[in-house]
């Protein structure tokens, strides 16, 4: 039973404490909506600092700098606190059309001694290059089991997982070929599927139905950002079709208003929501099928611009799971047990 790293295959027992959706480098600058105001485009480029990071708790993408996270300094301290909390393996989900960078993965993960997973496949619509009207269902199928089987942006280095596959409110005929083809792969190859679903919406009932049907394992898949907007019949019923769901925005706590909406459109849950939505849905029976993370990918979610950073889970929100009743034995199958089982690809 195995796992693919950035750094090659490791047994999938010895992941230790996983952060299954994360993001060492990403840049998402340019799916943030241009804004016609000159006092706007006058804040949107500024740089991240204490001067503006009130209004970025309110709108995170108000400075288009909070968007990216390219600063490789920063980036080697901030994992560097994860492992000094106990962690051992980060998933990161960034793909190509999102500022992937596997080699500086790789050499991140050898300097740090931290396993590194990395994903495949394509984002949201608004990412997509400018072929992919033309791009088949089999062609996308190719390109994502080429950076499985071969390796990505021109190395030699491995994808792990498949996606974090974009979807968005409505989903796009390309969102839905790539999602064709990742089930493709994922019959082919066992790994885990992670789904980036729409933070408000409730179209993973489509994305199961889509995957499913066209081969994809339920029990290989995970419906991401589920814990923005918390509906509990909705979890309930993905969690009955025998998928994963994750908890992944962990640390985030923003409200957009009215003046605000064109990322976000309003309200995240806060992190004790998430905590007791994670308790009821152990108390009905849904442990093994729960995955958490924090999914960084903006600067303020980092500790160097008064962020919580990528330990946050395991420094902060551990005790907080404590504190609501959710046993030591169960956090581990949370944080250890669910991500490895997820992630092996089944292979000896």
């Amino acid at each position: 039973m195995s796992v693919m790293t950035v750094t090659g295959s490791v047994r999938a027992d010895s992941l230790g404490w996983v952060l299954p959706h994360e993001h060492a480098f990403i840049d998402l600058r340019s799916l943030v909506p241009a804004v016609s105001e000159i006092s706007r485009k006058k804040l949107a480029r500024e740089q991240v600092d204490l001067t503006n990071i009130g209004k970025l708790m309110r709108n995170p993408y108000a400075v288009l700098d909070n968007a990216v996270i390219d600063d490789e300094g920063v980036v080697r301290d901030e994992l560097l606190k994860f492992k000094k909390a106990g962690g051992t393996t980060f998933v990161d989900l960034t793909l190509r059309d999102i500022g992937r960078d596997p080699s500086l993965l790789a050499g991140l993960s050898r300097e740090l001694d931290i396993k590194i997973v990395a994903g495949c496949g394509y984002y949201i619509n608004k990412s997509h290059p400018g072929d992919m009207d033309g791009k088949t269902i089999e062609g996308i199928a190719e390109e994502i089991l080429s950076e499985i089987e071969y390796g990505m942006d021109g190395t030699d280095i491995k994808a792990g997982v498949i996606g974090e596959i974009g979807t968005s409110e409505i989903i796009y005929p390309n969102e839905k070929k790539t999602l064709i083809a990742s089930a493709i792969v994922q019959k082919e190859t066992g790994l885990g599927l992670h789904v980036h679903t729409d933070l408000y919406a409730t179209n993973g009932y489509e994305v199961v139905n889509i995957l499913t049907e066209h081969g994809a394992a339920a029990e290989k898949i995970c419906i991401n950002h589920i814990d923005v907007d918390i509906k509990m019949d909705y979890l309930k019923d993905l969690l009955n079709l025998g998928v994963y769901v994750e908890f992944d925005n962990f640390g985030k706590e923003f409200y957009a208003d009215k003046r605000d909406r064109s990322v976000l459109r309003g309200l995240f849950a806060r992190d004790i929501e998430r905590v007791r939505a994670i308790k009821q849905l152990i108390d009905a029976g849904f442990l093994s099928k729960i995955l958490i993370s924090n999914d960084v990918c903006l600067k303020t979610c980092l500790h160097r611009y008064g962020g919580w950073g990528y330990d946050h889970v395991l420094t902060n929100i551990i005790p907080m799971m404590e504190d609501e009743g959710i046993t030591s034995e169960q956090i581990k199958t949370l944080m250890c047990r669910n991500p490895a089982e997820f992630l092996d690809d089944g292979k000896d």
